[in-house]
C-alpha cells in the first residue's frame, strides 16, 4: 500500500512538472513570436526579371557584398529603410553596370543567381535581393534599419 502511494505521488509530481514545463515553453515561444523582428527572403521570379532586365527601382538604394567586379549579392533597399552593416558597399544604380555585374556573377559562380523580396517581420517588403544564395538572416530594427547577414561566398566554377 505504501509502495502504491509513493508511486502515485511520483506520478502526480511528474505530471505537475510536465505541465509547468509545457506552460513555460508556450509562454517563452509565444513571447518570441510576438516580439520577433526577424524577416526572411521570399524568392520571386518578378524580382529575378527586374535584375535580368536591368530595371532600377527609383525608390531604392543599391548595395553589394563580395568583390566589386563580381559581387556575391546585389540588394536594393527601399528608401524607407537604411541598410545597417559595414559588410555592404553602395553601388550606383546604373543599368549598364548592373548588366555587367550580373553577367559576371552568372559566368563565375556555379549557381544561377535569382531574385527575392527581402521581407520584414510583418511581411512588409524591405527591398530586393539577387544572388546564388537563397537565404540569409534578415532583421528589422526599431529605427527602420535593416540588418542583412553577409552571405557565404558562392562556389566558383560557373560558366555558360
Amino acid at each position: 500500500m505504501v509502495n502504491t502511494k509513493i508511486r502515485y505521488q511520483k506520478a502526480v509530481l511528474i505530471m505537475c512538472l510536465a505541465l509547468i514545463l509545457v506552460a513555460f515553453s508556450v509562454a517563452i515561444l509565444g513571447g518570441c513570436a510576438t516580439s520577433s523582428k526577424n524577416g526572411r527572403l521570399q524568392g520571386n521570379k518578378a524580382v529575378t526579371e527586374l535584375f535580368e532586365n536591368q530595371q532600377i527601382l527609383p525608390d531604392h538604394s543599391y548595395y553589394f557584398n563580395g568583390f566589386s567586379a563580381i559581387p556575391y549579392v546585389i540588394v536594393g533597399i527601399d528608401n524607407q529603410y537604411t541598410l545597417n552593416s559595414s559588410a555592404w558597399r553602395p553601388v550606383r544604380p546604373d543599368p549598364d553596370l548592373l548588366k555587367q555585374l550580373i553577367t559576371r556573377m552568372e559566368i563565375v559562380y556555379s549557381g544561377i543567381p535569382q531574385g527575392a523580396w527581402i521581407m520584414g517581420p510583418n511581411d512588409e517588403r524591405l527591398g530586393i535581393w539577387f544572388s546564388t544564395e537563397r537565404q540569409t538572416a534578415v532583421r528589422l530594427k526599431e529605427d527602420n534599419s535593416v540588418l542583412l547577414a553577409a552571405p557565404v561566398p558562392p562556389r566558383m566554377g560557373g560558366g555558360p
